[in-house]
């Protein structure tokens, strides 16, 4: 919402999206993704790309948070949706999940 302000021309707004990003980016990806990813592939067993993809989307986020700051934002919208879609596809296949038991 604060990054349509703001590229609409409410320059105000661009504070409160990074201030928003800034804590949805640590709490979503680092504490959230990062402990589920580890957690599904070592005492679960499960495959170890969710974890890599986590890990891919994290960097992916810090790109954002530079290109952001850089004002390059011919890139960092079209890299916000990537992620976004992203993350939400990762977290779709987290929902159907099912172990297959040997």
């Amino acid at each position: 919402m604060y990054a349509g302000q703001f590229l609409a021309g409410t320059f105000p707004a661009l504070h409160t999206h990074r201030v928003n990003a800034t804590y949805a980016g640590i709490a979503v990806l680092v504490v959230v993704a990062a402990a589920a990813a580890a957690l599904l592939r070592w005492p679960g067993r499960g495959p170890i790309w969710p974890f890599l993809a986590g890990l891919g989307i994290f960097g992916l986020v810090a790109l954002q948070i530079a290109l952001g700051f850089a004002r390059v934002l011919t890139l960092h919208v079209p890299l916000g949706i990537v992620i976004i879609l992203g993350s939400l596809l990762l977290a779709g296949w987290s929902w159907r999940y099912r172990q297959v038991r040997s």
